[in-house]
């Protein structure tokens, strides 16, 4: 039977696409974000539900009364905020395991994702969770020098990727935005973190059994001396010294002499001697054993890349963890070999992304969530006039590719507006204010209407109408259902910018009521999931 899977990285795409749709010259997607609904709920505590149905977007375009274009500048990708927590076990990065099982929590283990933000807003990928551990210090600073790679004393590994500015509009108490690149100048971050096939961790597979590290006491060598003869050694498991001998082959051996990383080339457990994989760099060994050399459980990493030096850790007779000491790089491939006096211990490197990590930190965090923020009332409290500031809005969202009003094909930049209304605006003869809000209607009585809307906004001789019905008959009067029992003249007609149920309506939000006022400006943030 056939296997298939979808990568995360589609809805990444998606949203990296609608992202990037704002900031062409000619974007391909229209896009405003909306204010509408200024007539109460019915209970004006609670807002009403709503769901993706043709009926209830008609709806939206009824209660919409305002709009501002959206651009580049007010896109963004965005991840959950994830904030550092003491005593919390993080996921570690592994390439094994899906992304979506990576970015996963679970409240009964005390889990977390594998990437946390600390109080300086900067994002830490987390690489190595100390045998899962929970993590007690908090990650801080970049260490570029070690190509943002920080160990904590908890035993946690985390990978610096980028800050976050406390200017940024993009970050809220649930949400923090990431960069698609190292270059990105919202964002302190640097190419430095990026490298290409690093190789920081290695995973225990299976810790075998029977691992030993010893000592051995060595005759006096002198430098460039590369065989030497063995005259005791610790190992209390083989009291016999041939015995002891004869499964160290390949196994580390460090002390005075042995200056960088030596390994045991061969071994003559019959003659007691052992033969380095270099020569001695300085003179060493003798009788005594401040002079012994030691004899550890080797690592070794095949592959194609460079630079790789770790350090195994055992816990009784087997591996608990391998501590990589030198990180590796320009790996592809790689095959860890596991060489001491024991068996069954099996190991693998763990790789990165191409290029590495942080080099899209957007992707690698699974940012398929584009936050939306827009500042309405900018340019001042009625953006131009054409937004009402004497009103009230319970619901808002992102609208995109309208037609203009009587058009038949989507709206452009050269013919839409950067601020448009929406209302219908009906020019009227002298008298009686209406209400705010208040039912008006043209026709026989307030239940047989050919006319009719509510009243969004009115100055002495304009009245903003939406939940518009019917067509309006220029030169008939506009009856209050509250004043105005005789009506005022209606003397011309405007209409809103685009046709209604046109384009589609991408979010919405309803919300309880937001009181405008002059000299007030409303900062709208919503994220578009993908």
């Amino acid at each position: 039977m056939a296997t298939s899977y979808t990568s995360k990285k589609l809805a990444f795409n998606n949203a990296e696409q609608f992202k990037e749709s704002f900031y062409e010259p000619e974007p391909t997607t229209l896009g405003y974000v909306f204010i509408g609904n200024h007539i109460p709920w019915t209970n004006d505590d609670v807002p009403d539900s709503i769901s993706d149905t043709v009926k209830d977007e008609k709806s939206v375009w009824d209660n919409m009364y305002a709009g501002k274009r959206v651009t580049g500048n007010d896109v963004e990708l965005v991840v959950p905020k994830i904030d550092w927590t003491g005593n919390t076990k993080y996921r570690q990065y592994d390439d094994t395991i899906t992304l979506s099982d990576l970015l996963s929590s679970n409240t009964t283990q005390n889990l977390k994702p594998m990437y946390v933000v600390n109080t300086d807003k900067n994002v830490y990928l987390c690489l190595c969770n100390n045998v899962s551990s929970n993590s007690t210090v908090e990650p801080s600073g970049q260490n570029l020098a070690a190509n943002g790679v920080i160990e904590t004393s908890d035993g946690y590994l985390w990978k610096y990727l980028y800050n976050v500015r406390a200017s940024n509009r993009f970050l809220t108490t649930n949400w923090i935005p990431a960069p698609t690149s190292t270059s990105k100048l919202d964002y302190s971050t640097s190419a430095n973190i990026a490298v290409d096939g690093e190789l920081s961790k290695i995973v225990i597979t299976s810790g075998g059994t029977g691992y030993i590290h010893s000592n051995v006491i060595v005759s006096a060598f002198q430098t460039g001396c590369t065989i030497l003869t063995v005259l005791s050694t610790d190992d209390t498991v083989s009291p016999n010294l041939s015995a002891a001998l004869k499964n160290t082959a390949n196994m580390s051996i460090a002390g005075t002499g042995l200056g960088g990383s030596y390994y045991v080339a061969s071994v003559d457990s019959v003659n007691l001697k052992i033969t380095l994989s270099t020569g001695a760099t300085a003179n060493g060994g003798g009788s005594n054993t401040a002079n012994a050399l030691a004899l550890t459980t080797r690592v070794y990493v095949e592959g194609d890349g460079t630079t790789v030096l770790s350090q195994p850790r055992l816990s009784g007779n087997s591996i608990q963890k391998i501590i990589v000491t030198t990180r590796g790089r320009n790996y592809t491939y790689t095959n860890v070999r596991i060489f001491g006096t024991g068996t069954g211990a099996t190991a693998r490197a763990v790789l990165p992304p191409k290029f590495g990590h942080g080099f899209n930190s957007a992707k690698q965090l699974g940012a398929s969530n584009v936050m939306v923020a827009m500042k309405i009332g900018e340019i001042d409290s009625t953006e131009g006039g054409l937004i009402s500031a004497n009103t009230t809005f319970r619901q808002y969202g992102l609208l995109r590719d309208p037609y203009k009003y009587g058009a038949t094909i989507q709206a452009n930049t050269a013919v839409a507006n950067s601020v448009i209304s929406q209302t219908t605006d009906l020019t009227l003869v002298a008298g009686t204010a209406y209400n705010l809000n208040e039912f008006v209607y043209q026709g026989a009585s307030i239940n047989s209407t050919s006319f009719s809307g509510y009243i969004n906004d009115y100055t002495s001789n304009v009245v903003r109408l939406t939940k518009v019905r019917g067509s309006v008959q220029v030169g008939a009067p506009l009856i209050g259902a509250n004043t105005n029992p005789s009506g005022r003249r209606v003397i011309s007609q405007k209409n809103p910018e685009f046709q209604p149920y046109t384009g589609d309506v991408m979010h919405v939000e309803n919300i309880v009521k937001t009181e405008r006022t002059d000299g007030q400006a409303e900062n709208l943030k919503f994220v578009v999931r993908f």
